[in-house]
């Protein structure tokens, strides 16, 4: 078993958003997404693996295969891993979001944490 705080991930810059890994096991992969107002996650699939991503505080926009969708706390969202997918924040207000991966991808950019430049 393990244990991690989520609040530990929630860290945001002013530069860019952030991605802070919780789990990268065989099976899974889980982190934070954290972006200030403003920021972006630019549109990209994740192959094989589909995504769950947990709205924890804020809110914002996602687009899925070029439907717009508002997200806000609490929400939970499922994405099948070859549909096109973007995010952002476009509130005043900070967002963060838990998401999970499965499978893990094997390519290694997406255990790749994005931090403060």
């Amino acid at each position: 078993m393990k244990i991690e705080k989520v609040s530990d991930r929630i860290v945001y810059s002013d530069s860019t958003f952030t991605k802070r890994l919780l789990f990268n096991e065989e099976k899974v992969l889980n982190f934070m997404l954290n972006f200030k107002p403003g920021q972006e996650l630019p549109p990209h699939t994740h192959e094989e693996s589909d995504l769950i991503l947990h709205v924890i505080k804020g809110s914002g926009e996602l687009e899925v295969d070029g439907k717009i969708q508002s997200i806000s706390e609490g929400d939970v969202v499922y994405c099948e891993g070859n549909e096109v997918f973007s995010m952002k924040n476009n509130t005043e207000d900070n967002l963060s979001c838990f998401v999970i991966i499965a499978p893990r991808p094997i390519p290694k950019i997406y255990a790749d944490e994005v931090k403060e430049q």
